[in-house]
C-alpha cells in the first residue's frame, strides 16, 4: 500500500534548511503539495536554499491543483489548500505545523505530523540523528517551544 502524504510549506520549509527534507522519500512514496504551497516555497523572500529546493524535480514530491480552493478562516491559504487537497485526494495524513492548521486538520479526520514529528520517524528509522537535526533546527528561526524540542531528545535518549 502506497504512503502518500500531503505537506503544508512549513514542514518542508524548515526540512529543507536543516538538510533533512529528502528523508520524506524514504518516510513516504508521494509528497503533495498544492499549488499554494508551491508558491510559498518559491516566493522572493523565502531563503534561497528552500527556493532552489522546490524548484529541483523530485520524482516523489507532486504540485497537485485543488478543485474547490475554499478559504478557511484563521487559516493561511496554502493551510487551507493542504487540508482541501488532503480531502480530494483521499490522502489521511498532512505535514503541518500551525496549531490552528493542525486542529483544522485533526477536526477533518486526518492524521497530522509535524516538521519535529518526521524528524523523530526520521530517526526511529535510522535515517538521522535527532540531536543533529534538533541542534540545526535550534538555528533557524522555527517557532517552536524549547521544552517540545527537548521532549521530543527525551524520548529518544539512549537511542543515540
Amino acid at each position: 500500500m502506497a504512503k502518500i502524504v500531503v505537506a503544508d510549506s512549513g514542514p518542508l520549509h524548515y526540512l529543507v534548511l536543516i538538510d533533512c527534507a529528502d528523508i520524506l522519500q524514504s518516510l513516504f512514496d508521494k509528497v503533495l503539495i498544492p499549488g499554494a504551497v508551491q508558491s510559498e516555497l518559491s516566493h522572493r523572500q523565502t531563503p534561497a536554499k528552500v527556493r532552489e529546493w522546490v524548484a529541483a524535480p523530485r520524482s516523489w514530491l507532486s504540485v497537485r491543483p485543488i478543485l474547490k480552493p475554499r478559504l478557511v478562516a484563521g487559516l493561511h491559504r496554502g493551510e487551507a489548500e493542504a487540508l482541501q487537497l488532503a480531502l480530494e485526494s483521499g490522502v489521511s495524513a498532512i505535514l503541518v505545523d500551525d496549531l490552528d492548521a493542525r486542529n483544522a486538520a485533526r477536526r477533518l479526520g486526518l492524521n497530522v505530523a509535524g516538521t519535529v514529528g518526521i524528524l523523530e520517524l526520521a530517526h526511529e528509522r535510522n535515517l538521522i540523528r535527532l540531536t543533529d537535526a534538533v541542534a540545526e533546527l535550534r538555528r533557524t528561526n522555527f517557532f517552536i517551544s524549547p521544552q517540545v524540542l527537548d521532549a521530543a531528545l527525551e524520548r529518544h535518549r539512549g537511542r543515540e
